[in-house]
């Protein structure tokens, strides 16, 4: 027996309801909260000594503190987008199994797949918000530190921070059909954690064996962190295309997901 659906002016209800719970202090809170990081970051490193900087200009192969400053700044814009939107996923989807309320939601006569796409778009989308802010922040406190002829720009790194929030995403649109199956929420962090990772370790493998990139230009290129802020000017156009790119990308991840739960046992 097929079961009903629920009218279209139901479906705009359910929606906004939906985006209401949508991590919104949260993100807002993370944003502010990684903005702070990143202005108590510079306030820190303009006070180290020479040493320290030269140690991090080597280890990465940038130059000049605005360079070295916004390294670490792309972490933390990097992290907020991630984890904020990780909250809220793996609230929609795991916990919400775990705790079997999954069950009482997919009795609702709404599909499975538009369920999932209302609970979790919204969460995607704070992500995305609080990385932006963040990302916005970091070019905003980079630019003061750019020198002439300098290696990094403030459009450069405004990019470079777009591209790990469309990193961020696109991670975890590609891991969402995974958590609309697990059962339980440690085990989905975990995983998660181990996913948000992964991007970093050729960047950590660079900084102890640089010459093992040497014969590789381009693989170190589309893989290590820095090649961002080598590669200013391309970083400028290819944050926001990114961040454009992730949302199909996105909304094909979750439709994929909703058609995984409609196949599972929640039901």
């Amino acid at each position: 027996m097929t079961r009903a659906t629920a009218p279209a002016g139901s479906l705009r209800g359910y929606f906004a309801l939906e985006a209401r719970r949508a991590p919104r202090r949260t993100s807002l809170v993370a944003a502010i909260a990684g903005a702070l990081v990143v202005l108590g970051t510079h306030a820190l490193l303009v006070r180290v000594p020479a040493q320290v900087i030269h140690f991090l200009e080597q280890a990465f192969g940038i130059e000049g503190m605005a360079a070295v400053l916004l390294i670490n700044d792309l972490l933390a814009t990097y992290f907020v987008a991630y984890f904020v939107a990780l909250a809220g996923l793996v609230d929609a989807t795991v916990t919400a199994r775990e705790e079997h309320r999954l069950e009482i939601l997919l009795a609702k006569p709404i599909r499975a797949r538009v369920l999932l796409a209302a609970r979790t778009a919204p969460s995607l989308l704070a992500g995305a918000g609080a990385g932006v802010a963040v990302a916005a922040c970091t070019a905003l406190a980079v630019a003061p530190h750019i020198a002439a002829n300098d290696m990094v720009s403030a459009a450069g790194a405004l990019g470079a921070g777009l591209a790990l929030v469309a990193l961020a995403i696109a991670l975890l649109s590609a891991l969402l059909p995974l958590l609309a199956r697990m059962r339980d929420s440690f085990h989905a962090l975990m995983v998660a954690s181990a996913v948000w990772i992964a991007p970093l370790l050729p960047t950590a493998a660079f900084m102890y064996r640089p010459d093992a990139f040497e014969a590789r230009e381009g693989l170190r290129d589309a893989i290590v962190l820095a090649s961002l802020l080598w590669n200013d000017a391309t970083s400028a156009w290819l944050g926001p295309a990114a961040l454009a790119l992730a949302i199909p990308l996105a909304a094909l991840a979750i439709a994929a997901a909703g058609v995984l739960l409609e196949r599972a046992d929640a039901r």
